[in-house]
């Protein structure tokens, strides 16, 4: 495995510390009464991971777009908005690096794309026990908290699932009803990888280094069954 293929990874070729599980409190149900139940529709949405090489000698590797494919979820929404709950699935293995399209719409951070030969290497690393681990932990889960603000603006707290660690984090969204029956909730946020364990990839005495925060960016498309 080349230098430059190992720093192109989320968290490089060297073990990850264990993940902290943190005291949390207990999850709400996510069914209560006044509940009209929303299934996400994948080939709709869209998930990214975005990933950042930093230091003096980051020209040497390439920032990435990971992308979230054929993952579930089920949202419910509730007349008490605030009541409102959702649980996601993202199946490690069918997460997607560096597709050509995705790169593209992600702008000129993105411009540069690694090679093929690269991009495997880098897949391989990703889902392996030095990284996200896919065999061991084969799912990540987003699993709300708490609904507060406004329907078109709230702000969620949710439960992150990553390599047996939990963590907490604030979310705001925007949600949209295209329909009666459709329902787009979209927004973007920052993850650290040492949040979960994961140690990020340096070499080169720290000149290249593989950013710690990961920006994620989603837009999850939802049909909703008939109001009662």
């Amino acid at each position: 495995m080349t230098l430059l293929a190992c720093a192109l990874t989320l968290a490089g070729c060297q073990s990850p510390a264990p993940g902290k599980v943190e005291p949390l409190p207990p999850l709400p149900p996510l069914v209560v009464a006044g509940t009209r139940h929303c299934v996400v529709d994948p080939a709709a949405s869209r998930v990214v991971f975005l990933v950042y090489r930093v230091g003096p000698l980051a020209a040497l590797g390439h920032n990435h777009v990971i992308r979230a494919r054929r993952f579930s979820g089920d949202v419910y929404i509730n007349r008490e908005f605030n009541k409102s709950a959702f649980s996601l699935t993202f199946p490690v293995a069918d997460f997607e690096v560096d597709n050509r399209k995705d790169r593209v719409m992600e702008g000129p951070d993105f411009t540069t794309r690694p090679s093929t030969t690269a991009i495997a290497e880098t897949t391989h690393n990703m889902k392996g026990p030095n990284v996200l681990d896919a065999k061991d932990y084969r799912n990540i889960s987003v699993r709300s908290v708490k609904v507060s603000g406004t329907r078109e603006h709230p702000v969620v707290t949710v439960r992150i699932g990553l390599r047996g660690a939990m963590a907490d984090m604030t979310v705001p969204l925007t949600v949209v009803q295209n329909t009666d029956q459709m329902l787009s909730v979209s927004g973007s946020f920052i993850v650290k990888q040492t949040r979960f364990g994961i140690v990020p990839f340096s070499t080169m005495g720290g000149g290249l280094r593989v950013k710690d925060e990961i920006r994620i960016r989603f837009r999850i498309v939802a049909e909703c069954a008939e109001s009662s």
